[in-house]
């Protein structure tokens, strides 16, 4: 497979564009051991990312959030393999800035959802994988008053982040491969990511 095919970040991004902070991140490097953060499940109850997927073999899924389309067919698109996924070993983990009272949001708008999902509210993981940015106060009452969507409703926070969308695959503890771009339009496809994880058979 030829390496183009895969988003590998191993060196911080640091392309200047005018509104684009999405752009200027510094994703956690290839067989780096996975960063301790505390997010929370559907229940309201604490989960360490680090300790979680240190137990299995691991796919992470950052998404914006519930209001997101694009991460919604994401999610259903993933939730399709989700058995050849089981078959080889791993947990699919979504991730996303919402509040754990939002969760259940993302699961009644992706088709045949059946997978973790975890709130990242206080961006603890995003911040800890480096894919974090922070939508600036224009932005944000562009995203409230043109479009309806109030980030700080969804996260139930007021610091703004969101995570670009990202999947780190983890084995033993440790990043394997990833797939992190800024074009949120641009999502790894499931064959594409069944491939990724062949390569590490």
């Amino acid at each position: 497979m030829k390496k183009s095919l895969f988003v590998l970040f191993s060196l911080c991004l640091n392309v200047s564009f005018s509104q684009d902070a999405m752009y200027e991140i510094c994703p956690v490097k290839n067989s780096s051991e996975v960063p301790s953060a505390n997010l929370w499940d559907i229940n309201g109850e604490k989960v360490d990312i680090k300790k979680a997927a240190s137990q299995k073999p691991t796919i992470l899924v950052f998404y914006r959030g519930g209001w997101c389309p694009y991460c919604m067919r994401h999610l259903s698109a993933l939730a399709e393999v989700k058995n050849e996924l089981d078959s080889m070993g791993y947990d699919l983990v979504g991730i996303t800035p919402d509040d754990y009272t939002n969760l259940d949001s993302s699961i009644t708008r992706s088709k045949e959802f059946d997978y973790t999902l975890l709130s990242d509210k206080e961006a603890n993981a995003m911040d800890a994988f480096g894919i974090s940015w922070e939508i600036d106060d224009k932005l944000y009452e562009k995203y409230k008053d043109k479009y309806g969507l109030d980030v700080e409703w969804w996260g139930d926070s007021k610091h703004h982040k969101l995570p670009v969308p990202s999947v780190f695959i983890i084995k033993e503890g440790k990043i394997q491969l990833q797939h992190v771009d800024p074009k949120y339009s641009q999502r790894l496809s499931a064959d594409l990511l069944l491939a990724m994880l062949k390569s590490l058979e």
